[in-house]
């Protein structure tokens, strides 16, 4: 359970370190010997970080604000987070596949695996890399940052002990691949993997970004009661890790 020391430890987190506050939160959280949570997949991390919070919380319903796309009105979704654990799903298998797709050529052995914390950090600092989308590089560097993702989602029997120059390394490997005969079966091969290894709590990847995916939201218009939306809402460690309040310090009186 957070404590008060955890409150003002996380409470003012930033938004560009949201992964890297994620495993020093998740780590602190556990007596004892330490299961490194920059192992653990993303999927993982923002269940665990969703338990932690509703085991910890007295209410656990949360207000999300949108702009509904059916009505245009502003609407107001008070979730009970604690519904989420009917979208949870349980992986009773070991989170790899193993796919042979050639590289140049050469028939090459791929270890296939979800997202880890290790690999949701790079995608983090790449995305706020990234230039202002007015920039002319502004494109390519999206599609360096995806090609980087699917780098992440792999793993070489002989790759380098080091994570980032492993990583580093199978990009510039998946670079030199041919289009149509070897990249895009690889990409087929990733994408499947993740439909079949699919645990935890349902959420989005986004270029590094994870989100959990609320229950559907109907909207609340005249003529448009039929009309839902699905709330993605990204997992802000001032939202979900206890956030210290200077009101609690008050002394006026």
């Amino acid at each position: 359970m957070p404590t008060v020391a955890d409150s003002m430890e996380y409470s003012d987190s930033q938004e560009e370190q949201e992964e890297v506050t994620t495993t020093e939160y998740l780590n602190a959280m556990q007596p004892g010997e330490v299961n490194d949570s920059a192992l653990w997949t993303a999927q993982d991390r923002r269940t665990a970080l969703w338990w932690i919070y509703i085991n910890s919380r007295t209410d656990t319903v949360t207000t999300f604000p949108y702009e509904c796309k059916h009505c245009g009105e502003t609407h107001f979704y008070d979730c009970d987070l604690r519904a989420l654990s009917e979208t949870a799903e349980l992986l009773t298998e070991e989170p790899v596949r193993r796919v042979t797709v050639p590289v140049k050529g050469v028939p090459t052995e791929w270890t296939l695996k979800p997202l880890d914390g290790r690999g949701i950090c790079m995608l983090e600092k790449l995305r706020f890399m990234l230039p202002d989308e007015a920039d002319p590089e502004y494109n390519n560097a999206v599609r360096r940052m995806r090609l980087a993702e699917i780098a992440l989602h792999t793993a070489l029997d002989d790759d380098p002990e080091d994570f980032e120059a492993a990583a580093n390394r199978r990009f510039d490997l998946i670079q030199s691949m041919t289009t149509d005969a070897e990249f895009v079966p690889l990409v087929a091969h990733v994408h499947l993997m993740q439909r079949d290894l699919r645990h935890g709590l349902e959420v989005s990847i986004d270029r590094g970004a994870v989100s959990l995916v609320l229950p559907p939201h109907h909207c609340e218009a005249e003529g448009k009661e039929g009309m839902a939306t699905r709330l993605l809402v990204p997992f802000r460690p001032g939202a979900f890790i206890p956030n210290f309040k200077s009101e609690w310090l008050a002394n006026n009186y």
